[in-house]
C-alpha cells in the first residue's frame, strides 16, 4: 500500500495497454450483445435511477466466469495501483459491461463522494477497460478527465480514446465523462477499487 496525500502524478490516470488480448475483448463483445441489457442508471437526489440528461447507456452483467477473469486480472495490477494513488484496497466491486450507441453519453461526475451511498463512498480507483477501438468502431465516446468538481469542471486534463484491451484506472474522486457517441457502439468494462469497509 502507498502513503501519503495525492501528488501532480497520482491525479492523473495509469493506463495499461494489452490489459485483456483482442481476442478476448471481441468474446466479451459477443457476450455483451448476447445478454439482457437495462438502461444505465444514475446517483441522484438520493436514489439510484434513469436520467437522461446525465447519463445514456445501457448496462450487461457478464457471466460468472467472465466476471472472475475479468477480477483476477485487476487483482494482479492492484498493487501497482495502491502505489500510485496512496490507497489501501480491499474489495473489487462487481464488473459492469457498458454500451454506448448513437447519442449515448455521461455527463460530467465523480464516481465516489463524501454524499453517497456507504458501497459507493468506499470507492478509491475507477477502472475502466476498453473493449473497442474509439478510432474505427465507434465515433465520439471519448473519456475525459478534468481537476475541476462536475458543475464547472474547466477543460479536459486528459483525453482517453478507446484501444481495445487498454486498462485506464483513476481516481474515483475526479470529474470525468464519456462525450456523446455519434456511430457505431463503445463498448467497455468498467469496476471500482474499494476501500476497507
Amino acid at each position: 500500500m502507498g502513503s501519503g496525500g495525492p501528488t501532480a502524478t497520482s491525479e492523473l490516470s495509469i493506463r495499461v495497454e494489452g490489459f485483456l488480448a483482442p481476442a478476448r475483448c471481441r468474446e466479451l463483445i459477443a457476450e455483451i450483445d448476447a445478454a439482457r441489457q437495462a438502461p444505465a442508471e444514475v446517483w441522484l437526489d438520493d436514489a439510484f435511477g434513469v436520467h437522461p440528461g446525465s447519463r445514456m447507456g445501457r448496462v450487461a452483467q457478464l457471466g460468472r466466469s467472465s466476471e472472475a477473469g475479468v477480477q483476477q486480472a485487476l487483482w494482479e495490477v492492484m498493487p501497482r495501483l495502491e502505489q500510485r494513488f496512496g490507497c489501501e484496497i480491499s474489495h473489487l466491486s462487481g464488473i459492469a459491461a457498458l454500451t454506448y450507441r448513437d447519442g449515448d453519453h455521461f455527463a460530467p461526475h465523480r464516481d465516489s463522494g463524501t454524499d453517497d451511498p456507504p458501497d459507493v463512498s468506499r470507492r478509491r480507483v475507477s477502472l475502466v477497460v476498453a473493449l473497442n477501438d474509439g478510432a474505427h468502431d465507434f465515433a465520439g465516446g471519448e473519456l475525459q478527465l478534468f481537476a475541476g468538481p462536475p458543475a464547472a469542471p474547466g477543460p479536459p486534463r486528459e483525453r482517453v480514446c478507446s484501444r481495445p484491451g487498454m486498462l485506464v484506472a483513476f481516481r474515483s474522486a475526479t470529474t470525468h465523462r464519456v462525450t456523446p457517441v455519434f456511430t457505431g457502439c463503445r463498448y467497455a468494462l468498467a469496476s471500482w477499487a474499494l476501500a476497507p469497509g
